[in-house]
């Protein structure tokens, strides 16, 4: 059995709408299940120690698109976007510039960071 979990403690703003929910990651298993991680409710963040703070959903789907689970949990992240750029859950701090240049490292955490923080380029 399969589990995904996070940990966190941390209070968030107004929530989006279904519409407006940002997938960020999604991961796929060898029988055709997916898990997609979308941000429900972001704000920006108002202490120099973090840029966003953001509440994430998690969705799990069959292979043919059916949703089988949805984690109706709170699971809250703070992002630091400039260096040393991380994603903070709970009390631990992942670093998240280096394997962002090493795609074998990349992870939810790296994808999350990426939605928020990366610059457009063109």
């Amino acid at each position: 059995m399969r589990a995904i979990a996070f940990v966190a403690g941390v209070l968030v703003a107004t929530p989006l709408t279904a519409a407006e929910q940002l997938i960020f990651y999604t991961a796929h298993f060898p029988d055709a299940t997916s898990v997609q991680l979308s941000v429900v409710n972001d704000t920006v963040f108002h202490e120099k120690e973090y840029d966003f703070e953001v509440a994430i959903g998690l969705v799990e789907t069959d292979a043919k698109g059916a949703i089988k689970y949805v984690d109706r949990g709170s699971h809250h992240a703070r992002i630091l976007c400039a260096a040393p750029a991380y994603i903070s859950i709970g009390t631990r701090k992942y670093p998240v510039g280096a394997a962002l240049r090493d795609p074998q490292r990349r992870d939810w955490k790296q994808d999350l960071w990426t939605a928020f923080c990366a610059v457009p380029s063109s």
